[in-house]
């Protein structure tokens, strides 16, 4: 028989010791006013409560009021305590004690029950009178909103380290709102935790996507972390994904404008936000930091090799570590893929890579600069590694032109690059990322451009000329937006650290400034005799029978690579068709309806 399943348990939470702080004698006196009884003790020095009164700013009345629902609370007086009777019976009493903006009830620290004000029971709030008892944790109405985060891992890069010193440093400072950029939210999250730890203090996570959209109820959330300031003094990282629209922005920056304390916004780039002062940028570890945690976590591997194709962050080097496998650069190479497939999906499409050089029938100086455009490929993150790059800024990407007519193997061309490189091709859906609606264009560029950016893939940008076309002269404001998203490509291409391959059938319509951005460019012409014959011998498969073509004859047809792959597949067809081997005939006929499809007069002696 099975073994009897153990009955599930409440984890048990961590019990803090309570510390004699004087609050017994503290309930004691205010018990025997309230009786109306001479007090035998004066009032003492109580940690807890103390510290309660002093961070709330309560005068000695208040103070004695909270203390009088404590021990309410604890079932220590005949009745609840109403504040008529503490008028009456506490010495220093004042009527606005109880006003709406004085902070027994601002702060929530009492709440009233039903009746008329100074006969109201006077009721403690829970938080506080676990905090008076030392015990205090996050107010449970918190919880939908805030997490704690947990603390920094063992081990973090330097870069990390020094970016938490800068934060610790402005909280000393006294600035009290700072913004934390960087593209993973995980090591922003390591260096604020790592800054709370330093100073002693928790921090607490809210995401901005999760803040209720009435304005009552972010204000009763507002009051009760505020709250929490003053009892525990934590630090609250507010969460931005980077794609909030203006209204969710709106939102966080009116909750910004409630909060006490030292809070931190955490974003993968800057947002502008009123009162919030640039804090660390959290970039990516150093190709250097790479190396050491791949050398540190997997002993005896390819450190040098990992760190130098892939530009990840501390969490993904340490989950790629984590994986069991015999080969860690293939596990690497896998998640990283995984990682950007996700990323792209809906804006970008997978291309198989299948060719090979063997598969490109090129004039031999594009052949060339294709190897050439290869060979800089690969390098740019030794170069990376040896100081390129950092006095400008710019990226040491590799983006290159291709252009020419259709069909002159512009496409097949990129596939076989990525294939050189052991990469993913995704060629960049245009109709999904330009966006007639103000701001979404930049926003799907910069999902496209973030995600290719850690590796794994070549981007390839098809007809290009439609998304990096010249500006035109401002008539309207949809001709200013156009041109400010041509100015944003400028800009993030020159700060693409990646491989994009740009295609275009007019090269005139490319701006002039990207083509000075542009590493490589190649043109695709009309391939000549000697290419055209190379294709046709390739254009049947061996598998697909042929009886005498005349190859010499079809190579002095002026077809482009795309045209002779048409017109072989059509020939094929029919010859499937009529269950014969592909004979001249059937070639020919294609190539006349391939000559008609684009209007083009046949040579009348190239079918005699």
């Amino acid at each position: 028989m099975p073994a009897a399943r153990a009955a599930a348990r409440w984890p048990a939470p961590a019990v803090a010791e309570r510390a004699d702080d004087g609050l017994a004698a503290e309930v004691e006196r205010i018990r025997q006013l309230l009786k109306g009884e001479p007090a035998q003790v004066g009032r003492p020095d109580g940690g807890h409560l103390d510290r309660i009164a002093a961070g709330f700013g309560l005068t000695g009345f208040e103070r004695d009021v909270l203390v009088a629902a404590v021990a309410g609370e604890l079932g220590l007086l005949d009745r609840p305590p109403t504040f008529a009777w503490c008028l009456d019976a506490l010495p220093g009493g004042h009527w606005d004690a109880l006003a709406p903006d004085r902070p027994l009830r601002a702060a929530r620290l009492v709440e009233l029950g039903d009746g008329p004000l100074p006969h109201a029971p006077l009721r403690l709030d829970e938080r506080i009178l676990h905090e008076a008892r030392g015990a205090g944790r996050l107010d449970e109405r918190l919880r939908p909103y805030v997490t704690e985060l947990p603390g920094p891992p063992a081990g973090l890069p330097g870069s990390r380290r020094r970016a938490a010193a800068d934060l610790c440093a402005a909280w000393q400072a006294g600035r009290r709102a700072l913004r934390v950029t960087g593209p993973d939210r995980a090591d922003r999250t390591d260096v604020v935790a790592a800054a709370a730890a330093t100073v002693g203090r928790r921090a607490h996570r809210l995401a901005a996507a999760d803040l209720p959209g009435a304005v009552t109820d972010r204000d009763a959330l507002a009051r009760l972390w505020n709250r929490e300031v003053v009892l525990a003094d934590p630090v609250l990282v507010v969460e931005l994904t980077g794609d909030e629209p203006p209204e969710q922005t709106g939102v966080v920056a009116h909750l910004l404008g409630r909060l006490i304390g030292d809070v931190v916004v955490s974003a993968p780039r800057a947002v502008a936000l009123d009162g919030v002062a640039a804090g660390p940028d959290v970039d990516r570890p150093t190709r250097e930091e790479q190396r050491a945690l791949w050398r540190g976590l997997l002993p005896a591997r390819p450190a040098a090799a990992l760190a130098r194709e892939f530009d990840l962050g501390h969490h993904e080097i340490l989950a790629t570590a984590a994986r069991p496998t015999t080969d860690p650069a293939a596990l690497a190479r896998d998640l990283v893929r995984e990682r950007i497939r996700r990323d792209l999906d809906g804006v970008a499409e997978r291309i198989a890579v299948k060719a090979g050089w063997d598969d490109l029938v090129l004039p031999a100086p594009a052949l060339a600069q294709l190897r050439q455009l290869t060979a800089a490929a690969a390098g740019r993150a030794l170069l990376a590694e040896r100081g390129f790059g950092r006095r400008t800024g710019r990226g040491l990407g590799v983006t290159a032109l291709f252009a020419g007519p259709s069909g002159t193997g512009k496409t097949l061309a990129a596939e076989v690059l990525a294939g050189a490189l052991g990469l993913d091709l995704h060629r960049v859906d245009l109709a999904t990322v330009v966006s007639k609606w103000i701001g979404e264009t930049e926003k799907q560029l910069r999902r496209v451009f973030d995600a290719a950016e850690r590796g794994g893939t070549v981007l390839l940008f098809d007809e290009a000329d439609a998304l990096f076309g010249r500006r035109s002269e401002v008539k309207d404001s949809h001709d200013r937006y156009a041109n400010i998203e041509v100015s944003y490509l400028l800009q993030r291409m020159e700060q693409y650290r990646g491989v994009a391959v740009l295609t275009t059938n007019m090269r005139t319509a490319i701006d002039p400034a990207f083509l000075r951005r542009l590493r490589v460019l190649v043109p695709f012409g009309h391939p000549g005799p000697a290419e055209r014959a190379d294709l046709w011998r390739r254009a049947f498969p061996p598998q697909v029978a042929t009886e005498e073509l005349d190859l010499p004859r079809l190579a002095g047809l002026d077809l482009t690579g795309g045209d002779i792959h048409t017109v072989a597949l059509r020939a094929a067809l029919v010859a499937a068709g009529e269950h014969t081997p592909v004979r001249m005939r059937h070639v020919l006929d294609a190539v006349a309806a391939e000559y008609a499809k684009h209007d083009r007069p046949a040579d009348p002696g190239l079918w005699s």
